[in-house]
């Protein structure tokens, strides 16, 4: 699959993934999914059900440990496609809408804390 951002892509790193909760809406309920990676507009996720492509879905994403709240935005889906070491699917959306700027400016900021951290943790 060709690359697309025009951005840096940053791995979450499996260590980091275990104090990241990300879910996204499938039908009427929200299902955990693992965040792989991210830019500033946009994401990859690896999830054990598939989304139609250019579907919009409403996410949450929270750090339990860090802050006691779930953040709300919305992505896009570019592309779904089976994982090839799993029964999993690895999903690209772009990030679409933020209803909650400032809590998502919170994120960004953690954002920042991994990018600075990245070498010294792991």
């Amino acid at each position: 699959m060709q690359e697309r951002r025009k951005e840096t892509r940053y791995t979450v790193p499996e260590i980091y993934r275990q104090y990241i909760i990300f879910k996204i809406k499938k039908d009427d309920d929200f299902i955990q999914v693992a965040l792989l990676d991210f830019s500033r507009h946009g994401i990859r996720l690896k999830s054990p059900s598939p989304i139609e492509n250019n579907s919009v879905i409403g996410c949450l994403i929270s750090v339990p440990a860090s802050l006691n709240k779930e953040v709300k935005f919305k992505v896009r889906v570019r592309h779904c496609v089976a994982d090839d070491t799993s029964a999993d699917f690895i999903i690209g959306a772009e990030i679409e809408e933020i209803p909650d700027k400032l809590w998502f400016h919170v994120f960004e900021k953690v954002h920042d804390f991994i990018l600075n951290r990245m070498g010294k943790v792991f």
